[in-house]
C-alpha cells in the first residue's frame, strides 16, 4: 500500500518542482527580471538537447548489446554516458544559442537563458513525472477507478511495487538537488556566454569538463559513501556536497557580472593596414 507519507511527499515535489518553477518565471517576466527571448533559447537549448536528441540517442543505444556491456563497466559508464555525453550535448545546445543571441548577450540575458535551461529540466522531468507519480497514487488507492481506466491486476500491482520502492526522503532529497542543478546550469550558462562574448572557447570546453564532473560526480560520490554508510545517509551526504558545489557554482557566477558589462572584445586588425 502507498503511504500517505509518500503521497505529500509527492504533493509537495510537484509544488516545488512545476507550480512554483511556472510561477517564478511569470512573476520574473512581468517584473522584467528576466528577457523573454533569451529565456525561451535556454528553454529550447535542453529541450533539443536532451530530450530531441541525447535520451531518444540513449533509448536506441540500450537496445544494442554492445552497449549493455558497456554498462557494465558502472565507473566509466556514469563518467562517458551520464557526464560526457550530457555536456557535450547540453553545451553545445547552450554554445549555438549564446552565437544566435547576437544581440542578447548582457549578463540580464545570461541569467535568463541559464534559468530557462535549468527551469525547463525541473519541469519536464521532475515536475511533470510527479503529476504521472500523483495520479499513480489515486489508482492504486481506487481499483474501480483504476479497471474503468484500463488498468488491469498485473499492470497496477506493477505499479504498486514500483510507487512503494520509492521514500518520501527520497523525494525531497531530489527537490533539493533540482535547486542545486538550476544553480549549475546558469554558471555553465555563464562560462558558454563568455566564451563567445569574450572569444575564449576555452571556457565552452570548461563548462562540458564542469559538467561531466558535476553528473558523474554524484553518482561516484553516492557510490563512494555507500561503501561506508547506509544508503539513506549516503544520499543526504551526496545531496550536501551537490548543494555545496552549486552554492559555488553561484559565487562564481555573481562574480562575472563585471565582465558581462565590459565591451567585447574587437577582431584584431592587421598591422598592415594602410
Amino acid at each position: 500500500m502507498i503511504s500517505d507519507a509518500l503521497v505529500v511527499s509527492f504533493g509537495v515535489s510537484l509544488v516545488c518542482t512545476l507550480i512554483l518553477p511556472v510561477l517564478l518565471l511569470i512573476v520574473l517576466l512581468i517584473t522584467r527580471k528576466v528577457n523573454p527571448l533569451p529565456l525561451l533559447a535556454g528553454f529550447l537549448s535542453f529541450f533539443i538537447s536532451q530530450i530531441i536528441l541525447r535520451i531518444p540517442l540513449l533509448q536506441v543505444l540500450g537496445t544494442q548489446s554492445w552497449f549493455a556491456a558497456f554498462a557494465t563497466h558502472t565507473v566509466v559508464y556514469v563518467i562517458v554516458v551520464g557526464g560526457l555525453s550530457a555536456g557535450l550535448f547540453e553545451e553545445t545546445a547552450r554554445l549555438v544559442g549564446a552565437k544566435l543571441l547576437k544581440k542578447h548577450r548582457t549578463y540580464k540575458d545570461m541569467i535568463s537563458f541559464g534559468l530557462g535551461h535549468g527551469l525547463c529540466e525541473v519541469i519536464l522531468l521532475i515536475g511533470l513525472g510527479q503529476v504521472n507519480n500523483l495520479l499513480f497514487c489515486m489508482l492504486v488507492r481506487d481499483p474501480q477507478l483504476a479497471s474503468s481506466m484500463g488498468f488491469g491486476n498485473d499492470l497496477l500491482q506493477a505499479v504498486t511495487q514500483q510507487l512503494a520502492a520509492a521514500s518520501p526522503l527520497m523525494v525531497y532529497l531530489g527537490i533539493l538537488e533540482r535547486v542545486s542543478a538550476v544553480m549549475y546550469h546558469v554558471f555553465a550558462t555563464c562560462l558558454v556566454f563568455l566564451a563567445v562574448k569574450r572569444r575564449r572557447p576555452v571556457l565552452y570546453l570548461a563548462a562540458i569538463l564542469a559538467h561531466t564532473a558535476f553528473n558523474a560526480g554524484v553518482s561516484l560520490v553516492l557510490m563512494g559513501l555507500s561503501y561506508v554508510v547506509n544508503t539513506t545517509v549516503a544520499s543526504v551526504l551526496t545531496e550536501l556536497v551537490l548543494l555545496a558545489a552549486g552554492l559555488a557554482c553561484t559565487a562564481f557566477t555573481l562574480s562575472q557580472r563585471g565582465r558581462f558589462d565590459a565591451p567585447e572584445m574587437l577582431a584584431q586588425t592587421s598591422t598592415n593596414e594602410s
